[in-house]
């Protein structure tokens, strides 16, 4: 049986693609060197969850910490989806059906695969105290696309497009499911950043509750349970980067999305330094008291923690009082990322679109392999089955070894093997011959 592997890359490479780590060009998008580097964040992405999931030293933390990178990734992240809604539409509006999907699709995922690596470094306190001023546009951007969870249905129409066919179609459709990813991980990011505020400066508390009211949107969270749903067969799944089925003996458990908006209502409503900058009127009073019905033993069981937040609750619906803390007095900062990004390509966004047209519709062979190539070497098929949480085929339970033989089934230990093999023997045999008559070739996969 074989095991996972050991590194996704070395931690020599780890340290160096990390300490020559540069923002990206806006205009360099969809070309080679463009291309290039998305592969190292997508490489140092696959090793960050390796090192998480396998309960190893966080190396990726350690140096995008010590070289003091984390505000790359946050530029990364605005700078795509400045990208989405000044030179995509006008991409469409020039030249209409792409010919192929993994180019721009590749480019919507850039975003979400900076916001996962933020998500993997901001668990850590550290990581918080790293961000500069840059962590207000963060604030920003996760507040907006947490906020899109609410309408999960809903896509950018561009009115320029009459009848678009299955390709863009499809392209738009991994967009929302991208945007719906990135939503979700942004759960996450508040939740750190409320934890860990106060190494923050005040500014950032005050954008949280006084410009954002996070504690009302998260609120919201708890009521929407955008995580949860039903399949057509009418079985409940729940979100954790993909969409899975909820196993017999996970019925009633919290899943970790939801833990983390429960997290972050407690760090940010009892934490002592709030209360000048949320006052608690009486429409605020009247959604944070509708916490109190989800606050049931269930719950608090499974979050101890939570049992503050019930009190603190119940003392605020019995009180006459509100909130008298005298207001702070802050000198607000405002968020530059983004707004240096719309400046700084003002009245160029068509201009972009035309030279990005060049690469990003192009029909040149050669260009196109190249690009496949880069994007092949990235999404390796055994790396990401190595970051890949895997059911056992027996018990249901996390697997972590896989057949050796066929590669395709997984079991979480040597006794589901030997119980299972009576039944996998004829699956796996077959899936071997197959394997040897038609190998694989993963770059005429991305090609197509």
């Amino acid at each position: 049986m074989s095991n996972r592997m050991e590194y996704i890359i070395s931690p020599f490479e780890s340290e160096l693609y990390i300490e020559n780590l540069q923002i990206s060009e806006l205009e360099n998008i969809g070309t080679k060197g463009w291309f290039e580097f998305h592969k190292k964040l997508v490489l140092l992405n696959q090793q960050s969850v390796l090192e998480i999931s396998a309960l190893r030293e966080e190396s990726i933390k350690e140096w995008f910490v010590s070289f003091k990178k984390i505000p790359i990734l946050i530029y990364e992240a605005i700078q795509i989806d400045v990208w989405k809604h000044k030179v995509f539409p006008l991409l469409i509006e020039m030249n209409a059906e792409p010919k192929n999907t993994f180019m721009l699709f590749t480019i919507f995922y850039h975003e979400d695969i900076a916001i996962s690596l933020l998500e993997n470094v901001l668990f850590h306190c550290e990581s918080v105290e790293t961000m500069n001023e840059s962590v207000l546009d963060l604030v920003d951007y996760a507040v907006k696309y947490i906020s899109l969870l609410f309408d999960a249905s809903n896509i950018e129409i561009y009115e320029n497009i009459r009848n678009p066919n299955s390709c863009l179609e499809e392209i738009l459709d991994r967009k929302k499911e991208v945007e719906f990813d990135i939503g979700m991980r942004c759960i996450s990011i508040l939740r750190y950043l409320a934890e860990f505020a106060d190494n923050l400066p005040l500014s950032v508390l005050s954008r949280l509750l006084s410009m954002h009211d996070v504690p009302y949107l998260l609120v919201q969270l708890i009521e929407k349970e955008p995580w949860k749903k039903e399949n057509i067969e009418g079985e409940s799944m729940i979100y954790n980067g993909s969409w899975k089925k909820v196993k017999p003996s996970e019925e009633g458990k919290i899943c970790k999305i939801e833990g983390q908006v429960w997290f972050g209502l407690r760090e940010l409503l009892l934490n002592s330094k709030s209360a000048p900058y949320y006052e608690i009127t009486e429409h605020r009073l009247s959604q944070l008291l509708k916490l109190q019905k989800y606050l049931h033993e269930d719950v608090l069981d499974q979050i101890s923690p939570l049992i503050d937040l019930k009190r603190w609750l119940s003392y605020l619906s019995v009180s006459s009082c509100r909130t008298s803390a005298p207001r702070a007095v802050n000198v607000e900062l405002i968020p530059q990322v983004k707004s240096s990004i719309i400046e700084k390509y003002h009245k160029k966004w068509k201009k972009l679109a035309k030279q990005q047209s060049k690469f990003i519709y192009t029909t040149d062979a050669e260009y196109i392999k190249n690009a496949a190539q880069i994007l092949s070497d990235a999404y390796d098929l055994d790396k990401l089955d190595c970051i890949d949480v895997k059911e056992c085929f027996l018990c249901h339970e996390d697997a972590k070894k896989r057949c050796s033989k066929c590669k395709e089934a997984w079991y979480c230990g040597r006794e589901c093997q030997v119980k299972d093999w009576i039944n996998h023997k004829i699956i796996c045999e077959k899936i071997t011959k197959n394997l040897e008559c038609e190998p694989k070739d993963q770059l005429e996969e991305v090609l197509q």
